[in-house]
C-alpha cells in the first residue's frame, strides 16, 4: 500500500472528525518520519507491512477520541514543543489568552503557577521574560510534574518545581503574579464523555456541581501569597466570567477583569489584590 492510499484509508476512518485529514498526516509523519512536506514527495512510496500496522493501529485509536497529541507525544503550545501523555492535560490555545494577560502586566519577581500541568503556562512566561521572573510551579501529581520537569529541560528554561495541593506546600512568600489553569467543569457535565476529555486526567478537568470549587479555593488562598497589589489571574469556563468576577470582588480583589479568548468568549479573569 503506498502513503497516498493510506492516508486516503485513514481519512475515511476518520471521517466523523472535523480534523480527519489533519488528523490521518500528522499520525502518518508520526510513523514514517516524513514532514509535511515529505509526506507529499513520498506518497507514492509503499509502506512497510510493520508501519501500516503501525499506522491503522493509532487511526483506530484516534478514532475512539484517543487524543492526537496523546499519539505523538507532544502538543505545541504558545512558541514551545511541550511533552504531553495522559498524566497531563493537554494543552489549548485558549490558555495562551492566560499568558497574554500575564505579559501584559511587565511583571518582575517571583511568579508562582498552580496546578501546572504539563508547565505549559509557566514555561511559556520563564521564556519571555526569563531573568525578570523566577518561576515556580506546583501540581498535585508527581507523575504530572516529572513532565513538566522534562519540558523545562528540552526547553532550556528555569523553574522549581515542587508537589502541592494547591497552596498547601507552596512556599511561604510574597509573589508579584499567580497564574492558574484549574479544573473547571462541572463535575455532570455531558461533554466529559466526549472528544478527548475521557483520556485526560478527571483531576484536572472537573471541579464540583457548578465547576467553582477550586477557582474559589485558589482565590481565597492566594491573597496570603500575593505582594502588594499583585494579581491573580485563572482561566475558566466560557460561561463562568461573571461568577468569578463575583467571587474576586467578594474576596476583596480590585481591577477585576474578564478577559475573552480567540473566539470572543469568556476565558480569563484577573484581580489586583491591594492586602484589605
Amino acid at each position: 500500500m503506498q502513503i497516498k492510499e493510506a492516508l486516503f484509508k485513514g481519512k475515511s476512518i476518520l471521517k466523523n472528525s472535523d480534523t480527519a485529514s489533519l488528523d490521518a498526516s500528522l499520525i502518518m509523519s508520526h510513523v514514517t518520519g516524513f514532514s509535511k512536506a515529505g509526506l507529499i514527495i513520498h506518497d507514492e512510496d509503499e509502506l512497510s507491512s510493520e508501519l501500516q500496522g503501525s499506522f491503522f493501529s493509532l487511526i483506530d485509536k484516534r478514532s475512539k477520541g484517543y487524543p492526537v497529541a496523546y499519539i505523538l507525544g507532544y502538543k505545541d503550545f504558545w512558541s514551545l514543543r511541550l511533552k504531553v501523555n495522559e498524566h497531563t492535560l493537554i494543552p489549548r490555545s485558549d490558555t495562551e489568552t492566560l499568558v497574554e494577560a500575564a505579559l501584559s502586566l511587565n511583571v518582575k519577581g517571583d511568579v508562582l503557577d498552580l496546578g501546572t500541568g504539563s508547565g505549559a503556562i509557566i514555561l511559556a512566561l520563564k521564556k519571555e521574560l526569563r531573568d525578570s521572573i523566577n518561576a515556580y510551579a506546583c501540581d498535585i501529581s508527581e507523575d504530572t510534574l516529572n513532565v513538566a520537569e522534562i519540558n523545562a529541560k528540552e526547553n532550556d528554561l528555569e523553574v522549581k518545581f515542587f508537589i502541592s495541593d494547591w497552596f498547601n506546600d507552596v512556599p511561604e512568600k510574597k509573589y508579584a503574579l499567580i497564574v492558574s489553569n484549574p479544573p473547571y467543569i462541572e463535575e455532570d457535565d455531558e461533554h466529559l464523555g466526549r472528544s478527548s476529555l475521557p483520556y485526560e486526567p478527571s483531576r484536572a478537568l472537573a471541579s464540583g456541581p457548578d465547576g467553582l470549587n477550586d477557582i474559589k479555593t485558589i482565590a481565597y488562598k492566594a491573597r496570603f501569597y500575593l505582594a502588594f497589589g499583585a494579581y491573580l489571574i485563572v482561566e475558566h469556563g466560557y460561561n463562568q466570567g461573571a461568577a468569578v468576577q463575583k467571587i474576586f470582588s467578594d474576596l476583596g480583589y480590585e481591577d477585576v477583569q474578564t478577559l475573552k479568548d480567540l473566539e470572543g468568549r469568556d476565558r480569563i479573569t484577573m484581580g489586583a489584590f491591594f492586602g484589605k
